[in-house]
């Protein structure tokens, strides 16, 4: 097995050959990384990071093209490429841990000291220090199925984290049935990994969520054992953090955090993990996620969240016998709440049968439909299209009563949610008329196939960039003479539509 195919290094090497990597080479304290991360489109990666000088790479996933290049395509392919991976399952393999990339360094007990670790402030009103680039794994010791997360990790000593098990998660269900027995869970915490393996983590599914991780790699996974809590992880991760969430329950506060809508969630109750063991590669490369701000199609988990949604939307669709043409999930919100489909109009209401298969879509809030000639990916044409094409009279659906999104900042406590579908296509029907056709500049790429005006007139009526193409001209002001001519003559008319005709002789 190659160790090195899907290690995060390797991806990061790969992106700097694209130019998607801002390199500081100079030492930069750990107060400063985020401020720096937020600033560039670019991931970054800190040859010096912190009073250790560490090597620390951020928003690696903080595009929709450095997401494609995870997975070897460009972003419009990427949902399509996801499908066909997800089509072919791959398995796990175990390795000896003499094996594993990611035991090539073990400190246990005392020696697994967090603080050597790059924790560092991500938002203003913080609650602490964090690595924001944790997935986690474990395996559930009641029914034996194994579970893959991405969690955030809050410093509170040198052995122990806070985590957020506050969201209703699988991780969280398995951690309160090992409470009910008065156990204690096992869980290992990598930190450095591929693009894939955040995709995967974002999924849930009723499967073998280790298998998942595999299956989006497209071969087989080889994972290695903990140490010291016997818990699974892929051997070729950078950092791997073992140990385990106690017996004891949600009891510490942790947060308030910056949030992927772009607020911060607020404080809540949250139980505390206990460090066994830290192990790495020799030349570990440490990740940090940007989460947060003002620029959320800059932040990591909106990319990878995005292309989930996007591969949701194309399955709920398909399900419903509807194909589209192109689907986005914009990564500006965030959350994807909202989703944007095009479609090649047959009747009258197939904008609204998209808008009804994904308000089934729990992640969905607001739905755009528009027609195939609007490209989803381009906010000035969706924009453009809400703007020339939508009626609200018409044009809306409302449906309420959904369970609302964890986090929404506008839906409070036991609220409900409100789901909107915008019909932004054209209205069925519409003549094929001048002024519903949509402006584009003249392409002349045809050979001339008439020597003068009134012959190519004499063919059919004619636009006049249409009629400049048929005599060959490339000027066009010796066209409009010709025309006036015409017109003198009285040989010369005009259709409803605005093309130029010659009149018909008695």
């Amino acid at each position: 097995m190659d160790m090195n195919r899907f290690r995060l290094r390797s991806f990061v090497e790969k992106l700097i050959e694209l130019g998607e990597v801002e390199i500081h080479e100079e030492p930069v304290p750990l107060a400063d990384l985020s401020r720096i991360i937020e600033e560039t489109p670019k991931a970054t990666l800190f040859r010096k990071a912190g009073p250790e000088q560490v090597e620390v790479v951020a928003a690696v996933c903080g595009s929709r093209s450095r997401v494609a290049a995870a997975l070897g395509v460009e972003y419009r392919q990427a949902p399509h490429e996801y499908m066909r991976r997800m089509a072919n399952p791959q398995p796990v393999i175990e390795v000896p841990s003499k094996e594993a990339p990611a035991h090539e360094i073990v400190l246990a007990g005392e020696d697994a000291d967090l603080t050597k670790l790059a924790f560092h402030v991500q938002h203003e009103f913080d609650g602490g220090t964090y690595i924001s680039s944790g997935i986690d794994y474990t395996v559930d010791p009641e029914t034996g199925r194994t579970n893959v997360g991405c969690r955030r990790l809050m410093l509170r000593g040198r052995h122990e984290m806070r985590s957020n098990l506050t969201n209703n998660s699988d991780l969280k269900k398995i951690y309160l049935k090992c409470l009910e027995r008065g156990q204690r869970l096992n869980v290992s915490f990598v930190i450095g990994s591929h693009p894939i393996d955040f995709l995967a983590a974002g999924l849930r599914l009723p499967a073998d969520e280790f298998a998942l991780v595999a299956t989006l790699r497209g071969e087989p996974l080889s994972m290695v054992r903990g140490v010291t809590n016997n818990v699974p992880v892929p051997a070729d991760a950078e950092i791997v953090i073992e140990g385990y969430f106690d017996e004891l329950g949600h009891r510490e506060l942790e947060g308030p955090y910056g949030e992927g809508y772009g607020y911060y969630g607020p404080m809540h109750i949250d139980p505390v993990f206990h460090v066994t063991a830290i192990t790495r590669r020799k030349d570990a490369l440490f990740q940090s996620l940007l989460h947060s701000g003002q620029n959320l199609s800059r932040a990591d988990s909106p990319n990878i969240a995005a292309l989930n949604a996007e591969v949701a939307a194309w399955k709920a669709l398909r399900a419903a016998g509807i194909e589209p043409a192109v689907i986005c999930a914009p990564t500006s919100t965030g959350r994807q709440q909202h989703v944007r489909v095009a479609i090649k109009q047959k009747n009258p209401d197939d904008a609204r049968r998209v808008i009804s298969a994904l308000f089934a879509v729990p992640r969905f809030k607001h739905v755009f439909v528009v027609n195939e000639d609007i490209d989803v990916f381009s906010d000035e044409q969706v924009e453009w299209a809400m703007a020339t094409r939508f009626r609200a009279d018409k044009d809306i659906v409302i449906e309420t009563g959904f369970p609302p999104h964890y986090m929404d900042p506008i839906i409070a406590g036991d609220d409900v949610m409100t789901k909107v579908g915008f019909d932004l296509t054209v209205p069925f029907g519409w003549p094929d008329r001048v002024e519903n056709r949509v402006a584009h500049a003249p392409r002349f790429e045809k050979p001339a196939r008439f020597k003068a005006v009134s012959e190519a007139l004499k063919s059919k009526p004619m636009y006049f960039a249409e009629l400049m193409e048929a005599v060959g001209s490339r000027d066009g002001r010796e066209i409009a003479l010709e025309l006036d001519r015409l017109r003198e003559e009285g040989m010369l008319t005009r259709l409803e539509d605005g093309e130029w005709a010659l009149k018909l002789r008695a």
